[in-house]
């Protein structure tokens, strides 16, 4: 079972988070929000993700349900019973149920977008994308964003230890701070550029963007299946939550 969830085509993944974020939202009930967090939870245990699912949506939403409750809670103006109050200050029904429905709906993008992250092989992405009708710069812009950054940071790091064992930029306070920065901005922007002209260098070589038929080291297993259950959601996506506003729009 995780092998077969693991190795499902990336637009699959993505068109089905579509589908159920999308009616998630449109229905706004609480239950379904909660069947959705549940659902996703299930799914990331049984890949083997449960665990930094929970803690990556718990470091998230932590703070996003405060903030919502200091909004629509503590500074609700409405005439709904009070549950707590500390001074000028009082937390109403109404507002915290506000603050209650409206973090729900963003728990369901929040875990089903980290469960797409958890599940979703960013080589196999980018490939996708390469295989797909899309331009080819859009497979080279994603796979820059996925896979640059995090080696930015690694070289940060390096820097960063490199000048500690130096004892350079060791100074305490906003003076120290600035000039930490600039010790580690200066060799990071430098070595970026070099690794941008390489790369450039090395894609012209290529023909980068390839025109005709050119071979590809890396294939997606697809399915005309999962094709079907693509389109299926990606129309469901529409033609749900349009069928459960309208009734709504109508009666307003």
């Amino acid at each position: 079972m995780k092998r077969r969830i693991t190795q499902l085509h990336p637009f699959t993944v993505l068109c089905l988070a579509v589908f159920t974020v999308a009616v998630a939202t449109a229905a706004s009930v609480w239950w379904l929000s909660c069947a959705v967090i549940v659902m996703c939870l299930a799914i990331g245990a049984v890949a083997g993700k449960a665990r930094k699912l929970a803690a990556l949506s718990g470091a998230i939403m932590l703070p996003t349900l405060l903030s919502l409750l200091m909004i629509h809670g503590l500074a609700s103006r409405d005439s709904s019973p009070v549950i707590a109050a500390w001074g000028p200050i009082s937390l109403t029904r109404g507002g915290a149920e506000v603050a209650m429905m409206l973090a729900l709906r963003t728990a369901v993008l929040v875990v089903v977008g980290l469960l797409c992250g958890l599940l979703i092989d960013k080589h196999q992405l980018v490939a996708a994308i390469d295989l797909s009708p899309a331009p080819p710069q859009a497979g080279y812009l994603l796979a820059s964003t996925l896979f640059l950054l995090p080696q930015m940071m690694e070289k940060q790091h390096a820097i960063g230890e490199a000048q500690a064992l130096r004892k350079a930029g060791t100074g305490r306070g906003l003076a120290g701070w600035l000039q930490r920065l600039r010790l580690r901005a200066v060799p990071l922007v430098l070595s970026s550029v070099q690794d941008a002209h390489d790369r450039s260098v090395h894609l012209a070589a290529r023909g980068f963007p390839a025109r005709g038929e050119h071979s590809r080291l890396r294939q997606v297993a697809d399915s005309q299946i999962q094709r079907g259950v693509r389109w299926v959601a990606l129309l469901c996506s529409v033609l749900v939550p349009a069928a459960i506003l309208v009734p709504f729009g109508g009666a307003a």
